[in-house]
């Protein structure tokens, strides 16, 4: 019971009671399985097995043909190239390799024009973004390199037509005008004080940047509720989170209910503390190695009023840690690292943790024998896209797989 509600986690029949000096009232609720679950169809693959898989972003094309991009970690600067347009036979069609050791982010902009790669560990320490031009999604061609104010190293992204959000060396982000994705220019900026930044996302000209232990900041970037724009970036409010450990965030606007909420996903690279502390061989697995294991999980914030934001619920499955997120259609899809892609029914009011009100609709752990690490998912990011689910993992490549309709019985 919180605020007044109650939330019934279990099937069956539950009596509620009020008091308030010496009145009572009572009421009785009948809790129903939701029968959420779902069949997973496994599509495609694209394997990576020499080296980790990092991001992943999926688009359709300026030729109408749907693609991917997926980034290497530790992999000498490649990213890969796919064409997905059928998911059950994925095929990589290019490679690009930059100067980095890391490509940690990929992006492509919502029309399909240009591809942004970002860059960690560039030999001359000058990292910065790299747009690849994608007028012919076959043939990407590098259009340009940016590195102004984004020497210190390159960790996510954000695409838009026009304009490219960058992470500075985790410290803030730099937007550039990409118009002339041969010529991008330098916008602005925002930097918020005392903090450090992970991930930055933007929705309806407002820019959710996940801070750590600052939880989320947000911004007006052209929403103009605040007066900010694209040129003057106005701060809107915070959003701390105790754990200290926001690493990524996504906002939704509820259309049931007219709630917007705020998904947060914690990343703890450790566990630290619990039972089962994993093998203690280190963070990043090598080739034929051990495991990485990790702790956290999202939670929900009731953003619809920003000056008064609600902590409501959370979805925490225990022995896992969240990364990357997406919410499409009341559904919550989250890689949840060696605890593979998790999809979960979010319609409705969202209170106490919906991994024990029958909420999740399916979970897929890459097992791939033949994966950088054998045998061992680790789900780095998924994405919905016509219909079909894609995701990138660290161990094995990329991954499509389908979440089937719910199966009706015939009257």
């Amino acid at each position: 019971m919180r605020n007044g509600k109650f939330v019934g986690e279990v099937p069956g029949q539950y009596t509620v009671l009020a008091t308030a000096g010496g009145l009572v009232a009572k009421a009785t609720v009948d809790v129903r399985p939701r029968e959420a679950v779902r069949d997973v169809e496994i599509m495609g693959q694209g394997s990576v097995d020499h080296v980790h898989t990092s991001d992943l972003w999926v688009f359709e094309g300026v030729d109408g043909r749907d693609y991917a991009v997926t980034g290497t970690w530790g992999g000498d600067g490649y990213a890969y190239f796919w064409d997905v347009t059928d998911p059950t036979r994925v095929s990589r069609i290019a490679e690009v390799q930059v100067d980095a050791r890391t490509v940690n982010d990929v992006k492509a902009s919502p029309d399909g024009r240009y591809v942004a790669l970002s860059r960690e560990g560039a030999s001359n320490r000058r990292n910065g973004v790299v747009i690849i031009d994608m007028a012919d999604p076959r043939n990407p061609v590098v259009a340009s390199t940016f590195d102004e104010g984004l020497t210190g190293g390159v960790h996510n992204m954000f695409a838009q037509d026009d304009y490219l959000f960058a992470l500075s060396g985790g410290d803030k982000y730099v937007i550039l005008d990409v118009r002339d994705v041969y010529a991008p220019t330098y916008v602005s900026e925002y930097n918020h004080p005392d903090s450090r930044i992970h991930d930055v996302w933007v929705f309806d000209g407002i820019a959710y940047s996940s801070e750590w232990g600052n939880g989320v900041v947000v911004v007006d970037v052209g929403n103009g509720k605040w007066g900010g724009s694209i040129e003057n970036p106005v701060f809107v409010t915070n959003v701390p989170y105790p754990v200290g450990a926001t690493h990524a965030a996504f906002p939704y606007y509820q259309e049931s209910t007219g709630k917007v909420y705020l998904f947060l996903g914690d990343e703890i690279m450790n566990r630290q503390g619990a039972a089962w502390s994993g093998a203690g061989l280190g963070r990043i697995p090598q080739q034929g190695g051990t495991p990485s294991v990790t702790r956290g999980y999202i939670h929900i914030i009731d953003f619809t009023d920003p000056e008064n934001p609600r902590d409501v619920a959370r979805y925490e499955a225990s022995e896992f840690g969240t990364h990357n997120l997406w919410v499409e259609d009341d559904v919550l899809y989250v890689a949840y690292y060696e605890g593979g892609v998790r999809v979960v029914d979010v319609s409705g009011e969202l209170l106490g943790n919906l991994a024990t009100q029958g909420r999740e609709m399916a979970v897929y752990k890459a097992f791939d024998p033949d994966g950088y690490v054998a045998n061992a998912p680790m789900a780095w990011g998924p994405q919905p896209h016509k219909g079909n689910l894609f995701f990138s993992d660290f161990n094995s490549g990329l991954w499509s797989i389908r979440i089937q309709p719910r199966t009706r019985p015939i009257s």
